[in-house]
């Protein structure tokens, strides 16, 4: 009846009663009067208004009014006055009308017979009865019946046209109103306002009592929103994908039971008598489901409800993307920040550092540690952490196997535990945390876990969320690029310095020299400088190796490198040139200051070299040392090497245990031993 247009019905029944001579009336679902009769005789109308006539009058209309619903077909029945009157129900979708109309005979003789017999029961003299009577038809019933199914077709068209209409401008002004609030959630919200708003269109537009919106996970709909009478037992029962669920997701259309089994398996209260569903809709998938209990919905209701139910479902996809898109570009800030600052760190054990501090920031953590595989070991050592005291962490060993990072190392498996009290992995609870969840990721270089970090005691007090999770699980991708990159950067400067090292004493190698000694003439030349080449050589080594052995040897070229490289000033370059020789270059350096840093080298080998030899027939191990200067004792690589050696030749030749300067005079070098009584030159 709420989409009944008064107005244009009256016109019709006036039209129609006019047109057929019929008097004609409608009545509503609950049998009262929505439109009065039109061409009522006046016979009729006395008669209603007696005393005996009108309970009758009422009686009569209200039991064949039933009678034609029960039918559900038209009903030609003889009422008050001896007159018949027809009953055409009319159902349009759930709402149910009767036009009332007739009061005709058959025949002359149902006229005589009620003006016989009935005038004086309605208290109607002679003289009245002549007068009211007067324009009573007489039809037959072929005709009442052929009147009956022409008015039944035109009124049922203009009420089916009217409904129709009603119900468009009610989807309409719904939708209208839904697409008014939904266009007002911003993007930038979270999901849940998208249900906020949902819920309160079916609250306040189809009357319902409880309504709940329900999130898909898997295979079970978790309630997110609801409210209502029933609003804390809704909130208390998930729906699994069985019986009206299921066909509900399956078939994505609304699904409504009454069924006492079937409310009682969705773990429903008692109190719930009836169950409507409609699916959520998303990309033409289910992501939620809407709830509503206890509520008459009509069919055409249904039907808006199911296109409000698909526009929050693309607008909550749209608000979930939205949020997915902003989290991600946070995210991807946040691990571009964290790489960034990997990037310059070779050295590892800053890196180590770097690397727990950015994942404790990530994670917003208060506690952590790095732990990295000991020389291929199976067993885990802490190279950084924050909430263990420093002293402790080189005493941390945890083995395969051993507690949570033992188990990662072991399975090669990030772990994400909530509450390591339930226990469910079979841990020990951990009482020096402050809580119950963490996040322990492997660190793996392709199928090879190199450590594990460990990330606990979220700052909030919260449990570690996925969130967490995946963005760790990233950042662990970055950090062991760089702790790989990191330990070849390590290899590499051990290879370079094994390429340009001896291997015996630490010094630099011959190669090195050469291409020290190569820049260090072109440097000079163009900056018209001056530097100094030393040759230095063990005395008698080849008696000391045969008199102590090769292995003593070794310590005596170790320990005589380092006594050297002490003695000498930062910018020079000391190498092992072969055997027990040595070269050293002093940049900068004339023949007077080359001279007294060799001397301080060769004094202090012969007098701190300690004594420990047996068979070796000398009181001291001493050098000798020749020098030459650029440029003016060579002007090329050749010359001065030459030139140094032949100095020490004769620093050989004069006794040993000396420094030489090379001069281009023929006589022998006097001796640097005794300065007192020889000169230098």
């Amino acid at each position: 009846m709420h989409y009944l247009d008064i107005e244009s019905v009256s016109s019709l029944q006036t039209i129609l009663a006019n047109l057929t001579g019929f008097s004609l009336a409608l009545y509503g679902e609950k049998r009262e009067v929505l439109l009065p009769p039109v061409n009522e005789n006046k016979l009729l109308s006395v008669v209603k208004a007696s005393s005996h006539g009108s309970g009758e009058y009422d009686d009569f209309i209200r039991e064949n009014i039933e009678r034609a619903h029960r039918r559900n077909d038209v009903s030609i029945v003889k009422g008050p006055a001896g007159q018949y009157h027809f009953f055409i129900p009319l159902r349009v979708e759930d709402s149910v009308y009767t036009l009332v109309g007739g009061g005709v005979y058959l025949s002359e003789e149902d006229r005589r017979i009620f003006h016989a017999s009935d005038r004086e029961y309605h208290g109607l003299s002679p003289s009245q009865l002549k007068s009211v009577c007067s324009g009573i038809r007489i039809s037959n019933y072929s005709d009442i019946q052929d009147a009956c199914r022409n008015i039944r077709s035109i009124f049922y068209l203009m009420l089916k046209a009217h409904y129709r209409s009603a119900t468009n401008e009610k989807k309409h002004r719904i939708l209208k109103t839904s697409l008014g609030l939904m266009s007002d959630v911003s993007l930038g919200r979270q999901p849940d306002e998208v249900f906020t708003v949902l819920i309160d269109l079916i609250l306040f537009l189809f009357n319902a009592e409880s309504v709940s919106v329900m999130v898909r996970s898997n295979d079970i709909f978790l309630p997110r929103k609801t409210t209502g009478r029933f609003k804390d037992q809704l909130q208390a029962v998930p729906f699994r994908m069985t019986g009206i669920v299921s066909m509900t997701v399956e078939q994505k259309r609304a699904c409504y039971t009454e069924d006492f089994a079937a409310l009682l398996k969705l773990g429903l209260p008692e109190d719930v008598s009836s169950v409507h569903l409609f699916p959520v809709l998303a990309e033409n998938s289910v992501v939620g489901i809407v709830n509503i209990v206890n509520s008459f919905i009509r069919e055409e209701d249904a039907e808006i409800i199911f296109e409000i139910c698909r526009l929050s479902g693309f607008l909550f996809r749209l608000v979930e993307l939205t949020t997915m898109y902003k989290r991600y570009l946070k995210e991807i800030d946040a691990l571009n920040t964290a790489a960034k600052r990997l990037i310059p760190v070779k050295e590892p054990d800053m890196l180590y550092e770097t690397i727990l501090e950015s994942s404790v920031h990530l994670a917003g953590a208060e506690k952590g540690s790095l732990m990295l595989v000991e020389d291929d070991a199976s067993c885990l050592t802490v190279k950084a952490a924050k909430g263990i005291h420093k002293r402790l962490q080189s005493e941390i060993r945890i083995m395969e196997g051993e507690g949570v990072a033992g188990w990662v190392l072991r399975e090669g498996m990030p772990l994400i535990v909530e509450d390591i009290r339930k226990n469910e992995w079979g841990f020990t609870e951990r009482s020096k945390y402050r809580t119950s969840s963490f996040i322990s990721i492997p660190l793996k270089i392709g199928e090879k876990t190199i450590g594990v970090l460990n990330i606990s005691d979220k700052l909030t007090g919260e449990v570690f969320s996925e969130e967490d999770f995946l963005l760790l699980r990233s950042f662990a991708s970055y950090a062991s690029i760089a702790l790989e990159r990191s330990n070849y950067y390590s290899l590499a400067g051990q290879l370079k310095e094994l390429s340009i090292t001896d291997s015996l004493t630490g010094l630099f190698n011959r190669r090195y020299f050469e291409e020290r000694f190569f820049e260090e003439i072109h440097r000079s030349e163009r900056h018209s400088l001056s530097f100094s080449l030393a040759m230095l050589d063990i005395d008698d080594f080849k008696l000391f190796n045969d008199s102590e052995g090769h292995l003593a040897g070794d310590e005596v070229l170790k320990y005589i490198a380092n006594m050297a490289k002490e003695c000498l000033r930062v910018s020079d370059v000391i190498a092992r040139f072969g055997g027990e020789e040595f070269t050293i270059i002093m940049p900068q350096t004339e023949k007077d200051e080359a001279l007294l840093v060799a001397e301080r080298i060769r004094n202090s080998i012969k007098e701190n070299f300690p004594q420990a030899w047996n068979l070796f027939p000398r009181s001291a191990l001493t050098v000798s040392i020749g020098i030459a200067t650029f440029p003016h004792d060579g002007k090329d690589r050749r010359e001065l090497i030459r030139y140094a050696d032949k100095a020490l030749y004769r620093a050989k030749m004069e006794g040993k245990d000396r420094t030489v300067l090379w001069t281009t005079q023929e006589a022998p070098m006097p001796s640097s031993q005794n300065p007192r009584n020889s000169s230098i030159s």
